[in-house]
């Protein structure tokens, strides 16, 4: 059979010719999707989140909802009923004075019609009749009430799960609301599989308690050395190709991510002119793995870059309240990372060593105080969100109190870039001219 080099190597929004089960995640999926629980996938991008729910649930299984910044539960629960093509007439929607979640909602009313045939028999001077009449009547049911939704589901005899892909991108009031509805939706037997974007367990639990031993928690991390080398080996039956010569070398550039090795592979196998399954045996070699390192290398770089650039832009350029230089926390994050022991960097980190680092090379150290840190690091994923940063490549971690990278493609970057030159690149938001003051030359 002949195969396209990229529908065997790649990162793509289909499911990959050369997807492998692994016992410590495809086995837990598949139990968790039978075991009752809310399930959650997590990871960092580009490592096989979306791929689980293409090989383990066929279309017609489930129904999907593609979170956004913008998204609200009310717009997740409208998505799937209209998806499942229940009529239904808006009736009203007022915002009301309870608080759930933390935050005053808004009722969204609904009616749906249900239809009734009423027979009637009549006998009038020896003649018999037989009448049917036809009756209209309307349910209400209020779409912000995890209950109602979960009653016209039932109503409606739901089985499907739900999915809700790049949940990280939902804000985190919404994020909370969410995790109360999923304990309503779990007791209904309604199953939500949530992915996001993410490295700590429990995230969700943080906001609702009750969750515990409700949700199933699927991590796609850690990918092992095995797992790479059954991808890579499986492509090269299914194209006719040798990586031997450049697989360990490959797997050790690609920093534990099955998106960069697939990408990898896909571009030795471009450079080697296969392009689809050859006739005969193709070698790759370190010629083609350098040149695909490089591309891919300047590729992530791009997009890396004006990540950086977005992430430490600020509006604010002094302090309202002192007129001194802003405290600017989001470029010394950057500049961390591009200066930072890169082993440090792969391990995650700390509060701690993040005051004690920034400190350091801050332009006003005496002002670095740790709630402030804390206070953008408790923020990050919606810092990135409004700097249209997607997807998120920071992530703080509030229980393990560590920052982390959580796109996988950024360790591949920051290993084979001039991080040097790429930190000389990224303008300080603050201004040139404020480093002439004396706020940097104290007497």
């Amino acid at each position: 059979m002949e195969y396209k080099t990229s529908d065997v190597f790649g990162v793509k929004s289909k499911l990959i010719a050369t997807y492998i089960e692994r016992e410590s995640v495809d086995s837990k999926f598949k139990t968790a999707l039978t075991d009752g629980n809310e399930v959650i996938v997590y990871g960092s991008s580009k490592q096989g989140k979306t791929s689980l729910i293409l090989k383990h649930l066929d279309d017609d299984k489930y129904v999907k909802v593609e979170c956004s910044p913008q998204t609200k539960p009310i717009d997740i629960y409208k998505s799937v009923i209209r998806q499942l093509k229940i009529k239904y007439i808006e009736s009203e929607s007022k915002e009301n004075g309870f608080e759930y979640g933390g935050k005053v909602g808004t009722d969204f009313n609904i009616k749906i019609p249900f239809i009734s045939d009423t027979n009637g028999n009549s006998e009038l001077e020896g003649k018999k009749s037989n009448k049917t009449s036809t009756t209209s009547s309307f349910v209400e049911y209020n779409l912000a009430l995890a209950q109602d939704v979960s009653e016209l589901l039932k109503a409606n005899n739901f089985k499907k799960y739900i999915v809700l892909e790049n949940f990280h991108y939902l804000v985190r009031d919404v994020q909370e609301t969410l995790a109360y509805d999923l304990r309503v939706f779990q007791d209904h037997h309604i199953i939500f599989v949530i992915l996001g974007i993410w490295r700590e367990a429990n995230r969700l639990i943080q906001f609702n308690g009750d969750l515990l031993d409700r949700i199933t928690e699927v991590p796609v991390e850690p990918w092992e050395v095995t797992d790479f080398q059954k991808v890579i080996q499986k492509g090269s039956r299914l194209l006719n190709v040798d990586f031997s010569e450049v697989e360990n070398q490959l797997i050790n550039d690609s920093f534990d991510s099955i998106g960069v090795v697939q990408e990898i592979c896909k571009y030795c196998c471009v450079n080697a002119n296969v392009n689809k399954t050859s006739n005969k045996l193709v070698r790759i070699s370190q010629e083609n793995l350098h040149s695909a390192l490089k591309s891919k290398a300047s590729e992530y770089g791009s997009r890396h870059t004006r990540n950086f650039e977005a992430f430490v832009d600020t509006a604010r350029k002094t302090s309202n309240q002192s007129g001194k230089p802003s405290l600017a926390f989001p470029y010394y994050f950057i500049k961390l990372l591009l200066t930072y022991n890169f082993d440090e960097i792969e391990k995650g980190l700390s509060r701690a060593t993040l005051l004690e680092e920034i400190r350091k090379i801050h332009h006003r150290p005496d002002d670095v105080r740790s709630s402030d840190l804390g206070a953008l690091l408790h923020n990050i994923i919606q810092h990135q969100i409004n700097k249209k940063i997607q997807p998120p490549f920071l992530d703080y971690d509030r229980g393990g109190k560590m920052l982390k990278i959580i796109d996988s493609s950024l360790y591949f970057f920051l290993k084979h870039c001039n991080r040097e030159e790429i930190l000389q690149d990224i303008p300080m938001p603050i201004g040139e001219e404020l480093f002439n003051t004396n706020y940097f030359n104290p007497i």
